[in-house]
């Protein structure tokens, strides 16, 4: 089901300022960049992704960190995770797939993405 770590992402009061940081500061060269997002992908392929925050009460047990991983399906893991009684979040599209939200045993924040879909092609 999962296929590797998709994106190690945190959440940032300020992309723009978070960039900054990322850039002049690690090193990193920044790949996507709006308001609300950017990404950098590192020299042995995995990603840091920069969000702005989700809103009140979202962040990752207050570090802002969300471990993102990459499924072959965010309907079967969906699936899965309601049977064995886990409380999952709403689909919603990125650029390049379709996420999914929901937490760990211990509340961690875990995002799904399935990537080359929308939404409407669920």
């Amino acid at each position: 089901m999962v296929k590797g770590l998709s994106t190690m992402m945190c959440q940032v009061a300020s992309v723009e300022a978070a960039v900054v940081f990322y850039r002049d500061i690690l090193g990193l060269t920044p790949g996507y960049v709006s308001p609300h997002w950017a990404d950098f992908t590192l020299p042995d392929g995995s990603r840091i992704g920069l969000h702005s925050p989700f809103g009140e009460g979202h962040t990752a047990n207050g570090s802002g960190w969300i471990l993102g991983i990459e499924v072959d399906s965010v309907v079967s893991l969906r699936g899965q995770l309601e049977t064995a009684g886990h409380k999952v979040g709403g689909y919603h599209d990125v650029p390049g797939g379709v996420v999914m939200d929901f937490t760990d045993l211990d509340g961690n924040s875990i995002q799904a993405i399935q990537t080359g879909v929308a939404l409407s092609g669920l």
